[in-house]
């Protein structure tokens, strides 16, 4: 299976310059996420798009005539029409095993999150992708939304987080249609709050133990849970998650505590920085070029082409993956132990 990437001449291209180069991408799973990355992936110049695999042959028809591609019904079909690298964008269920076939066909990957609904197959998956020789990437979108990157820079320019708070409410868990279906889904934290225990790690430091407590309030899931992380020096953050919490806003928040400062985002675009002699500095509203860049999707996709084009290395790596992951299953088991502190396992 071809895994190099293609060179070819574009109109425009004035002669004696390079050659533009192609990557040829296909997605697996045509659902309202997938749709997403379609949408940001048409509009890269260094990417065709070959084919959409769904396993309903209207959905994944009507995805691929939106952006020329064919449709296809499997992994083994998509790789067939020679592509490089595979977006798999399917229920939280099915991403170790489609990554490993991935693998096995020569692909670079992108997977939506999770690595994996165990902690046994997300083990599995990272020490594939650390085998494999391909450019593997977690879909942790946020990392590119503004008020995200906001908090990063204020690190970055000198602020330390000595502990946090972070809140993940969701509306309601009716969408998608195996939310609450644990076997699919993993549990209501894996498709959500996930991405803030991503969050936790990327601006403080990995989740070394968890203690945590859950209630099934309105859900067959637990969608009520309060946890208390702790990372490296000590530093405790306090992590809540409802899902049935409406849909005011703000939905997501994270509170970073400093030397008598407080760096504050709400939702994907909102922040502040307050200090001892500017405790009422104002709230920033930080602008996004449309609804796909505000999510950080844009950069997020156009990072993994990067990566597959040898500019460098995926900025979310297996091993990012592989914590989430970890930091879910010690919760899990932190909730079924009545809240005793349970540490983080390690790849």
């Amino acid at each position: 299976m071809a895994h190099a990437v293609r060179s070819d001449h574009r109109g425009g291209v004035e002669e004696g310059s390079e050659r533009s180069v192609v990557i040829r991408v296909g997605l697996v799973g045509a659902g309202t996420m997938g749709r997403r990355h379609l949408s940001v992936l048409a509009a890269d110049p260094r990417v065709t798009i070959a084919g959409v695999a769904d396993g309903a042959a209207a959905v994944a028809r009507e995805a691929a005539e939106s952006v020329g591609a064919r449709p296809c019904a499997t992994l083994a079909a998509l790789a067939e029409l020679g592509i490089d690298a595979v977006f798999i964008t399917l229920p939280n269920v099915y991403h170790a095993a489609l990554v490993c076939e991935a693998f096995d066909r020569g692909l670079h990957v992108f997977s939506e999150k999770p690595m994996a609904i165990t902690l046994a197959d997300a083990r599995r998956v990272a020490a594939r992708a650390k085998g494999s020789g391909r450019v593997y990437q977690m879909g942790f979108n946020r990392r590119w939304s503004p008020a995200y990157r906001f908090l990063k820079r204020q690190i970055d320019a000198g602020f330390v987080p000595m502990s946090a708070n972070v809140k993940m409410n969701d509306g309601d868990m009716l969408t998608p249609s195996w939310y609450t279906n644990v076997a699919v889904c993993g549990g209501f934290m894996y498709d959500t709050a996930i991405h803030l225990v991503d969050m936790v790690a990327w601006l403080i430091g990995p989740v070394e133990s968890v203690s945590a407590l859950g209630r099934r309030s309105c859900y067959p899931d637990y969608d009520d849970i309060a946890m208390l992380l702790r990372c490296p020096g000590g530093r405790p953050v306090a992590f809540t998650t409802c899902g049935h919490a409406s849909w005011a806003a703000p939905q997501e928040r994270v509170e970073l505590y400093g030397d008598h400062a407080l760096a504050v985002s709400e939702d994907l675009d909102r922040v502040r920085v307050t200090t001892r002699e500017q405790p009422h500095a104002p709230w920033q509203q930080l602008p996004s070029a449309g609804e796909l860049d505000r999510w950080g999707y844009v950069d997020e996709d156009r990072a993994f082409i990067d990566a597959c084009l040898g500019h460098g290395p995926p900025p979310v790596t297996a091993a990012d993956a592989f914590h989430s992951v970890a930091v879910l299953d010690a919760a899990y088991a932190s909730i079924e132990r009545g809240g005793a502190v349970v540490t983080v396992a390690t790849g």
